[in-house]
């Protein structure tokens, strides 16, 4: 129970900002150091995609108190379908993770869809997720994601990924006056 509230509060000590280009290298760091970097990415991969998102300001850091970088998403606003908003990537430092740091980056990512252009009336938010990643599909899952494809030799021969959604509701960005 102390290290659940221990963890919570780590979060909530976070700041989240967008990245900025000096961000980028501890941004790599992270998610080298994570699952995705493990199984999908090679730095040189990583580093263009995320320094052309920063550029974007698609990608949001959480930052400690003292400025480090503890973790990070890539929100691209038109990913799925070129209408519904693609959670790209999420990732947590080691030492960091368990600790509500991915539950507060991804509740800031979906507030941001919810505020987003008009259209579309009803949000969603997408990501997709490896069969082999177990704890992330718990995690998604626990925020109220659903599975609703599962895309076989995706990235290579072999690679199933699931992609996953979660309703957002009504759209929260101001209408625009005809």
């Amino acid at each position: 129970m102390k290290d659940a509230a221990k963890g919570r509060s780590h979060a909530a000590e976070t700041t989240l900002a967008p990245a900025t280009r000096k961000e980028l290298g501890a941004c790599v760091d992270i998610l080298m150091d994570s699952i995705l970097g493990e199984e999908y990415f090679t730095r040189e991969i990583a580093e263009p995609i995320l320094s052309e998102a920063i550029g974007k300001q698609e990608v949001i850091v959480a930052k400690a108190p003292s400025g480090e970088i503890l973790g990070f998403y890539r929100l691209a606003p038109d990913g799925v379908f070129l209408v519904f908003a693609y959670v790209h990537l999420l990732a947590v430092k080691t030492g960091h993770r368990g600790m509500g740091i991915g539950s507060r980056l991804l509740g800031d990512a979906e507030r941001r869809i919810l505020e987003m252009r008009e259209y579309p009336d009803l949000k969603k938010s997408f990501l997709l997720v490896g069969k082999t990643n177990r704890r992330a599909k718990r995690f998604y899952e626990r925020e109220g994601y659903t599975r609703v494809s599962t895309l076989n030799n995706l990235f290579s021969e072999g690679d199933t990924e699931f992609l996953m959604a979660k309703e957002l509701g009504k759209n929260r960005a101001p209408k625009r006056r005809a």
